[in-house]
């Protein structure tokens, strides 16, 4: 055997246990090059993959430090007899510049930017070309024996299977993280379980998100890993909605639900399909509704709330016609009288009648200007600092003055001096108001008016208590709503709490009421106090 015949004895040996070997698919590719170029004398080796549709890319090279190789080029750039010399059934194509290359030769040379070209194609199962292995540049411009062709088609062959299987695992591996970065960015919850045994199979990122990451889904069933008081198959379980009589996948189904721990809710749509290992598994993607159903749910209340409104306005529509029409009637009624009456006291009893209707008249009035305004965002407020302590004996003189008044209106005793800077004219007609209210439905006892700092804070607090006839439970929650009467026997438009409810948000406060039927109300507000 001839020293010839052993150097490529040994290195074929060696070229193909290297191939067989554990190592990584990129080290036998590089040292496969490698020990090529330097068996047969080429000073650079390359190879060249297709993206799959436009173009090849220079994937991989040895000796191209100075980037004569071009990087990428497009799949029409390559003529057909380019293709034709490449694609050759039993060797590779070989040319060099200066052993008489034809034409043909001399352009696919040019194409590659080199001397000399040995180069062979890198098919996939189908046959289809996806890439070439070359050879550059080689020293010594010695040609090729047909047989020495041959075995390189052979070698690169064999080599052109490694490269295969490189682009196959890479492809996989971008088709799982296209694939994976769709699943957790597509703004959906997914996750999947095995269709009778109920284990996790797989979760997107959002879905895992709120229970921790996907190690908490990991070795559990579905039922385990979303609810901690699950010991078995959930009762809304949807598996009988996915399969037909054969048991085989039919049809998306769909549902709401809401998430027990942080009462999130989803619209859920599942399905039955077969899973990469043959088994039948069940996929569940949910999309976060919660927005949706908060707004639905405010639509339904501001629907209720406008029925509620329309009905009351209706109510108080009806009711104002008469309210109204009841003091006009008493003061045209009593002034026809007055002119016919010629005794004194008589008289003096119809003007004080017409007096009182007139009252009750500018007061309706009021309230309905008041209610205007509010609605518009047009109420008036002028503020200035106000002595709290004067205000209500101002306040307690007017009543004073009142003879038919039932129950006396008191000022607790010993209140301090405090100054807040508010409304006054606002001030007084919700007290009023309260007072008022008291009035009407207090026949025996007293009504008082009371004031003190609230602990801990930085608020005053008003108050109003009778010991009158109290306001029914279910009336309690109502009584500062538009339109509404504390008793429909009663003079008034059922404005007026509604009115003061108004003001003392304006002001800073809130207001509310305390009662117990039959023993008294005490209506209350709080103003703030800035000391």
């Amino acid at each position: 055997m001839t020293r010839e015949k052993e150097n490529y004895n040994a290195f074929l040996l060696h070229f193909l246990e290297r191939l067989n070997s554990c190592d990584s698919i990129e080290k036998k590719i590089t040292e496969s090059l490698t020990d090529i170029c330097e068996y047969y004398g080429f000073k650079r080796a390359f190879i060249y993959q297709t993206d799959g549709f436009r173009y090849f890319y220079l994937k991989e090279t040895i000796g191209n430090n100075d980037n004569i190789l071009r990087q990428r080029f497009e799949i029409s750039e390559m003529s057909n007899q380019h293709i034709a010399h490449a694609n050759g059934k039993s060797k590779p194509f070989y040319a060099c510049r200066t052993q008489n290359a034809s034409w043909d030769d001399v352009d696919i040379i040019d194409f590659y930017r080199v001397d000399s070209l040995l180069i062979r194609q890198i098919q996939d199962s189908e046959g289809k070309i996806i890439g070439f292995i070359g050879f550059a540049d080689r020293e010594h411009a010695i040609s090729f024996i047909d047989e020495e062709l041959q075995m390189i088609h052979l070698i690169l062959g064999s080599l052109s299977k490694e490269i295969a299987v490189r682009e196959y695992k890479e492809r996989e591996v971008r088709a799982g993280k296209t694939l994976s970065s769709i699943m957790n960015n597509m703004g959906v919850d997914i996750y999947v379980n095995s269709f009778d045994s109920h284990d996790m199979l797989y979760a997107n990122e959002s879905m895992a998100a709120p229970y921790g990451g996907i190690e908490h889904f990991e070795g559990k069933k579905c039922w385990q890993a979303l609810y901690k008081d699950k010991t078995g198959e959930c009762e809304f379980c949807p598996k009988k909605h996915l399969i037909d009589e054969n048991g085989q996948p039919s049809k998306v189904y769909s549902w709401d639900y809401q998430r027990p721990f942080d009462k999130c809710w989803f619209r859920v749509f599942s399905a039955a399909f077969a899973w990469i290992d043959g088994q039948i598994a069940h996929v569940i993607t949910s999309v976060d509704i919660d927005h949706q159903k908060t707004i639905e749910e405010e639509l339904r209340i501001a629907k209720e709330k406008a029925e509620n409104l329309d009905r009351l306005k209706s109510a108080f529509l009806a009711n104002m016609s008469h309210e109204i029409r009841t003091p006009l009637n008493a003061i045209v009624g009593f002034a026809s009288l007055l002119v016919e009456s010629d005794d004194k006291k008589e008289r003096q009893d119809y003007v004080d009648i017409m007096q009182e209707n007139t009252e009750l008249l500018l007061q309706l009035i009021s309230d309905i200007l008041d209610l205007s305004k509010i609605e518009a965002g047009t109420l008036d407020f002028t503020m200035d600092h106000l002595d709290i302590k004067s205000f209500c004996e101002d306040i307690m003189r007017n009543y004073d003055i009142k003879k038919d008044k039932p129950v006396p209106v008191l000022l607790a005793p010993g209140l301090p001096e405090y100054y807040i800077y508010t409304d006054k004219k606002r001030l007084m007609q919700v007290i009023t108001n309260f007072i008022n209210n008291a009035l009407k439905f207090t026949e025996t006892g007293q009504i008082t008016l009371e004031y003190h700092l609230k602990e801990n804070t930085n608020e005053i607090k008003f108050s109003v208590t009778d010991t009158g006839m109290g306001i029914a439970p279910e009336k309690v929650d109502k009584v500062f709503d538009r339109f509404v009467k504390l008793n429909s026997f009663s003079k008034g438009t059922g404005l007026g709490l509604s009115i003061c409810r108004s003001i003392i948000e304006h002001l800073g406060g809130t207001i509310g009421v305390e009662s117990k039927l039959g023993i008294g109300s005490r209506f209350w507000f709080t103003h703030p106090y800035t000391g």
